[in-house]
């Protein structure tokens, strides 16, 4: 146990004195992510205390037991680097997983592309920001309007009770009053708009709709086998 605390005041002791070299030239841990000669300062002394305290906890081993322990520490250290240097490429990786298990999350595929999976219903649904609330959308080439459900609406900021329902459409289920309201901000990954058109659909009447009025302003849709690809 002795060991085991000397090797813990080590470890803190040099981190502590790579922060303290850090703020020395310069770099403020809140703000001055630009300057990389602090955290390389910081980044250096951790792996270092880190290979430190394993040599120091190997002290009473075998010689074979501390060589494994070093080359341990060593691969790890590898594998962090390559994460860190690839880390763009493992971030894209994992939204492409998560967009095959999670058919309604957008995947970014290149600078204002992004693509959603076709779900098991055969329709494609996209996961969207509207105004400060997250709404699940059904893509509907076939509805002129953004429509959101009273409950998604709700989400969204936009209050259905002070709404008045007094324009008549032909729904999915029949027709129906809603409400015409402007939507402050609909994000679909990066896409971006502002000030859309929208319906808000009557209480007990299910799922939003993603229709033309935010289609037609992209630069192109269209479906390629189980994929949806919206550019902008």
């Amino acid at each position: 146990m002795r060991t085991f605390g000397v090797v813990v005041a080590v470890l803190l002791a040099l981190f502590a004195t790579a922060a303290v070299l850090a703020l020395l030239m310069g770099w403020e841990f809140g703000s001055d992510w630009g300057d990389t000669r602090g955290p390389q300062l910081v980044w250096t002394a951790t792996i270092g205390a880190l290979l430190a305290a394993g040599i120091v906890g190997g002290m009473r081993q075998r010689a074979s037991q501390t060589l494994f322990a070093l080359l341990a520490w060593g691969g790890a250290f590898l594998l962090i680097m390559l994460a860190y240097s690839y880390r763009a490429e493992l971030t894209q990786l994992w939204a492409r997983i998560r967009g095959e298990v999670l058919t309604s999350e957008v995947v970014v595929t290149t600078a204002g592309e992004v693509q959603v999976r076709r779900h098991r219903d055969n329709h494609f649904y996209i996961d969207a920001q509207v105004n400060d609330g997250g709404v699940t959308f059904m893509v509907d080439t076939g509805a002129s309007s953004v429509a959101l459900s009273w409950d998604d609406a709700a989400a969204a900021g936009i209050d259905p009770g002070t709404l008045r329902f007094d324009t008549r459409v032909l729904t999915a289920s029949g027709p129906a009053q809603v409400a015409v309201v402007r939507i402050n901000r609909l994000a679909v990954g990066p896409i971006v708009r502002t000030n859309v058109a929208a319906i808000v659909l009557p209480e007990g009447v299910p799922g939003s709709l993603l229709g033309l009025a935010f289609l037609d302003t992209l630069k192109s849709y269209e479906i390629s086998g189980d994929r949806l690809t919206l550019r902008d």
